[in-house]
C-alpha cells in the first residue's frame, strides 16, 4: 500500500505565558513558522503572550 499524504494544515494550541492554562488553537501551514501572538487572556483579564506548544494527542 502507498504512504498516505501529510495534510497541508495542521492545529496549532498557543498556550498562555502567563501560565494561566488558558491556550487557543488554530489552524496554519504546516511550512510556516511556529506562531507566536498577543491574545486576550480573560483569566489575567489583560492580553499576554501566547506562543505555540507541540499538540499532545489522545
Amino acid at each position: 500500500m502507498a504512504k498516505a499524504k501529510k495534510s497541508r494544515i495542521i492545529l496549532a494550541r498557543l498556550v498562555s505565558m502567563a501560565q494561566t492554562g488558558y491556550f487557543y488553537t488554530f489552524k496554519r501551514p504546516r511550512a510556516a513558522k511556529p506562531l507566536g501572538l498577543m491574545k486576550y487572556d480573560p483569566i489575567v483579564r489583560k492580553k499576554v503572550l501566547f506562543l505555540e506548544t507541540k499538540n499532545r494527542s489522545k
